[in-house]
């Protein structure tokens, strides 16, 4: 809503749905990106552990698919 008002008040769109489709564009779009940031937060931190277990002397440090082959 407040992207539609935004989008509104700034004369960008005078029509109120094409304002509301275009926020609902805008909206998605940053929730995908902060989804990505996260997804790739997440790997950073688990690089990071793996990398610290393997600096300590740790044979296995959990590296996920590490000999997981089944005969």
């Amino acid at each position: 809503d407040w992207e539609a008002k935004r989008l509104l008040d700034d004369g960008i769109y005078t029509d109120t749905e094409q304002a509301y489709l275009e926020a609902e564009k805008i909206v998605i779009n940053i929730r995908e990106q902060a989804k990505q940031r996260q997804i790739k937060q997440q790997f950073k931190i688990k690089i990071k552990s793996i990398k610290k277990k393997i600096g300590q002397g740790y044979d296995y440090a959990d590296v996920p698919y590490s000999n997981k082959r089944k005969h």
